[in-house]
């Protein structure tokens, strides 16, 4: 590619977020990763922030990385909003029907912030620029507070949608003061820095120096909002592109040559775009985060003692040892456990028949845990999930309402309860009660047991059993 080509300069529009005036609320759909979505009304000053703030107290998750997603379906482009976004200003200009927003997890979000040392822009432009180790350091930290523009450049190739023609062409990209510009080769990009301050970024006119260099100003960043594609564009060189959409709904593509180099790019554009923004909105997460974590800890009860962490001991001998091998730390575990749950259950049954040895399971160990509800009626556990967003693996054990002394594990999977009998089984080896969900492949012990195992596996279940419901008041 040389300097010649003909690449239009795009028109400088106004693109600002603050342009758009909106005095109504609005009720809009946001969307889950299942499809499914909540309605909200929304006010013009609602941030995305405090959205994913009102939605995530539906969901049933101890994450705070959500965040809004617009999505555009047939384009196969998306963003995610930034935090002080308005989402009724971002729902207004989605002209098209096929684009929508979603919620999701985007722990990646402040990458830049929480780890600048492998996210940043990479340093190798600032050694290039005979750049001591110090030196670099100060210009990353700058960068990210907002107090100067970052700079970075590289090879990429470009797809013109406004061209008649349009076509990938290979050009060296440019970012610096909030512009992207277009080179033949990189030897030209860095005599421009150099000539512009001697790389000290800052915001001078430097039309003479930039046409010595055969430079082309390509697009005023703050004229877009920046994409990345969720698939393969047809063409495209690599997988690994961002797309440009002006005020207009023209859309600019840039192909980067690996998932790195795109990563450094977004990074690069959204810390040029926002600035100081981009640092408040960090440090407004970081605080939220940690007062959360500061409330969760101290209203949190201690955990029962079969989920603490414990160091496996034999005490077969006079004295314990702690156990190194994990085979062998399985096999005790194993043993003791069985024999244990055997002398504790059969000296507990003092009546034959099945019936009798499930009644005299009232002062058994699940009636101390948190997910059991004694007189909850299947409606009652309906109502509760329901409640409860469209979590899957949500879940309770209750007792059976139609028959007495039988359990019922209660869930949620793809939006719909289910209502799953705990059937209780003679155990004919070892001659006692034992309970089952799939008629007596997998049996347990007890419901305690039960319920461990299918935190871990599904098994015969649709989904784990994720998140269980507490002991609440229901509404007869």
């Amino acid at each position: 590619m040389t300097s010649s080509l003909p690449y239009r300069r795009f028109g400088n529009e106004n693109y600002s977020d603050c342009q758009l005036e909106l005095r109504t609320t609005k009720e809009i759909k946001v969307y889950n990763i299942d499809g499914t979505y909540q309605s909200v009304l929304v006010t013009p000053e609602l941030s995305s922030e405090e959205l994913c703030s009102q939605l995530k107290k539906n969901i049933l998750s101890d994450c705070f990385d959500w965040s809004i997603v617009e999505l555009w379906k047939d384009e196969g482009i998306e963003r995610t909003l930034e935090n002080h976004e308005s989402v009724l200003m971002c729902y207004e200009q989605m002209k098209h029907e096929n684009r929508t927003l979603e919620l999701r997890i985007s722990n990646k979000m402040f990458d830049m912030y929480k780890h600048p040392e492998v996210n940043f822009i990479e340093y190798s432009l600032y050694k290039s620029l005979d750049f001591d180790h110090k030196r670099e350091a100060k210009v990353a930290q700058k960068v990210l507070d907002g107090d100067i523009d970052p700079l970075h450049f590289g090879q990429v190739w470009i797809y013109e949608c406004n061209k008649l023609d349009p076509s990938w062409e290979v050009t060296i990209l440019l970012l610096k003061d909030k512009k992207l510009y277009l080179s033949p080769n990189h030897q030209n990009i860095l005599t421009f820095i150099k000539k512009t301050e001697n790389g000290c970024f800052r915001n001078n006119k430097s039309t003479i120096s930039r046409d010595k260099c055969q430079l082309q100003i390509w697009a005023y960043l703050c004229d877009f909002k920046v994409y990345t594609t969720n698939k393969k564009l047809k063409g495209a060189p690599t997988d690994y592109s961002l797309c440009l959409v002006d005020a207009s709904g023209l859309k600019q593509y840039i192909a980067c040559n690996s998932k790195k180099s795109l990563s450094y790019w977004m990074c690069a554009m959204r810390l040029s775009k926002y600035g100081k923004q981009l640092r408040d909105n960090y440090r407004s997460f970081v605080k939220k985060h940690n007062d959360a974590n500061e409330y969760e800890y101290n209203k949190k009860p201690l955990p029962n003692e079969s989920v603490r962490s414990h160091v496996a001991m034999d005490f077969s001998g006079n004295v314990g040892r702690i156990v190194e091998d994990p085979k062998e730390a399985l096999a005790i575990a194993q043993a003791e456990t069985g024999s244990v749950r055997r002398s504790w259950r059969s000296s507990g049954r003092t009546t034959p028949g099945l019936q009798t040895a499930v009644s005299k399971l009232e002062n058994d160990i699940h009636l101390s845990q948190p997910w059991y509800h004694k007189n909850m009626s299947r409606d009652q556990a309906a109502n509760v999930l329901n409640g409860l967003g469209n979590k899957d693996g949500v879940f309770l054990i209750r007792e059976s309402k139609s028959k007495c002394g039988s359990y019922v594990l209660t869930y949620k999977c793809g939006g719909k309860i289910v209502h799953t009998p705990i059937v209780a089984q003679m155990d004919p080896i070892n001659d006692q009660v034992c309970f089952t969900l799939d008629n007596g492949v997998t049996k347990f012990y007890d419901l305690l047991q039960l319920v461990e195992f299918y935190q871990l596996n599904a098994g015969s279940l649709p989904t784990r059993l994720m998140h269980y419901v507490v002991q609440v008041p229901v509404t007869k």
